[in-house]
């Protein structure tokens, strides 16, 4: 089956109006809480040190690095902002492909739309498409993909993903298309050994690059195999360990699917690793009870489906960015601060010793019955809290399943972009930037947003 051909003829005869229009709504509240991070990530080590290496690069100003002040080249653009999008962890993620799709898509879109003169409403399409790319394609993987064989799915989805949205915001061809997303097949990656480094986020700001490297490249004259998702060595059986795939699902189910409802987009709370939030949940719930002295904890038990202990594999953290990815570390700071937010996450607040004396009374298992189920079957987690008088206090948090914005309004996000902009933005140019984003599909061209958001 040709699915790569199939993808292409899908994204280039994609409109607006195919999309229902909470999935538009959704979209733009993605677009916007990952502005929000990127701003918030731009203040981040992991920003100096590739701001330093894009500016070191000789390339024509094109694209803007979010909340920096300068331009490089789309590539690089793309790269830095993914990277900044994802630095806090804090960036949504979707079900069905268990990835952060906005930290990727989004940097790809808008350095696309840069550089070719693209409005608001071509951005936001590429943008929506990629999405749907994306999602159609993880579908079909094998279960192995996400939960055994070491892949952090953000990347190599985000970078086929990517290349649909650059490409179609620069209004590629079909044949350009296939091809695209061919070449964008190989240069995925990412792998989950280095969750809680820099390399984490990098990951979706190479899987953005990617995208955009192979949409220019192609629009160019380069060629690649209009087959390299489904032929015999492509992506979809690599990605799957050679088995338990079904290519065919793509056909079935780009365009009659709307995955930006079906699968949705889930907006983070916590600037840490998703597969704490609904524990942390589950903990302030039981704080909004009544008051919990940390130093009256014996135990507190964690009971969780299939991925957190897979993802959160660093029960004494000793750095912010190891933090992130700690359970114990989490609702340590959860109980010690009664917030999780971005104040959180520095090495200091990791290692304080009310904190570390807390992290070893923590322990995380999975819930019986969870062992060998794929990722995110059960979608709920219970945190029992031991306390030395004998007393037990229990509570369970459950993950929203259904919707296009799962878990917040859009006010909850504005709220979180004037938070997160204001490590980046002065107060007017923050409540300018939230305005144009309400009206996205009016910016015409794009860089009349962009100047405002370079910082």
């Amino acid at each position: 089956m040709e699915i790569t051909r199939r993808i292409a003829e899908y994204v280039t005869g994609a409109t607006i109006e195919d999309f229902p229009p909470d999935a538009v709504e959704a979209a733009k509240g993605a677009i916007m809480d990952c502005l929000a991070c990127m701003l918030a990530g731009s203040r981040e080590s992991l920003a100096d040190i590739l701001c330093r290496y894009a500016a070191a690069e000789s390339a024509v100003p094109v694209a803007t690095v979010v909340g920096r002040g300068f331009r490089t080249s789309p590539a690089n653009a793309a790269l830095v902002n993914g990277a900044m999008a994802h630095a806090l962890d804090y960036d949504d993620i979707t079900q069905i492909t268990k990835t952060h799709p906005t930290a990727v898509l989004l940097p790809a879109a808008l350095a696309a739309a840069e550089e070719t003169g693209a409005s608001g409403r071509d951005m936001l399409l590429g943008y929506m498409t990629g999405f749907e790319v994306a999602c159609a394609l993880g579908e079909t993987l094998s279960e192995a993909y996400y939960d055994d064989l070491g892949w952090h799915p953000t990347g190599p989805l985000g970078a086929v993903g990517a290349a649909a949205a650059a490409g179609r915001t620069m209004a590629l061809d079909q044949e350009q298309m296939a091809m695209a997303v061919s070449l964008a097949a190989s240069q995925a990656s990412g792998l989950r050994q280095n969750f809680g480094t820099m390399t984490k986020p990098f990951h979706a700001g190479d899987a953005a690059r990617a995208g955009v490297v192979s949409a220019r490249l192609v629009r160019e004259g380069f060629t690649a195999s209009q087959d390299a998702l489904e032929g015999r060595f492509g992506f979809i059986r690599a990605f799957s360990g050679g088995q338990d795939f079904n290519p065919g699902q793509v056909a079935e189910n780009l365009g009659n699917k709307h995955y930006l409802v079906e699968s949705g987009i889930e907006i983070k709370k916590y600037p840490c690793c998703g597969s704490a939030h609904l524990a942390l949940d589950a903990t302030f719930d039981l704080l909004s009870q009544g008051s919990i002295d940390p130093g009256a904890v014996d135990r507190i038990e964690v009971m969780v489906d299939f991925d957190p202990p897979r993802s959160l594999i660093h029960s004494r953290p000793v750095s912010s960015l190891e933090g992130k990815f700690s359970m114990q570390y989490c609702l340590a700071a959860a109980l010690l601060d009664r917030r999780v937010g971005l104040q959180s996450f520095t090495d200091g607040q990791v290692l304080r010793p009310e904190a570390q004396a807390l992290i070893p009374r923590i322990d995380m298992r999975r819930i019986p019955g969870n062992e060998g189920r794929p990722s995110w079957t059960e979608g709920y987690h219970e945190v029992e809290v031991r306390l030395k008088d004998g007393s037990i206090l229990r509570q369970q948090a459950h993950r929203a399943a259904t919707g296009a914005l799962r878990g917040v309004t859009m006010e909850d996000i504005r709220e979180k972009f004037r938070d997160c902009a204001s490590q980046a933005l002065p107060g007017a140019a923050a409540a300018e930037v939230l305005s144009r984003l309400d009206r996205l599909e009016e910016e015409e061209p794009v860089s009349s947003l962009t100047d405002l958001i370079q910082g």
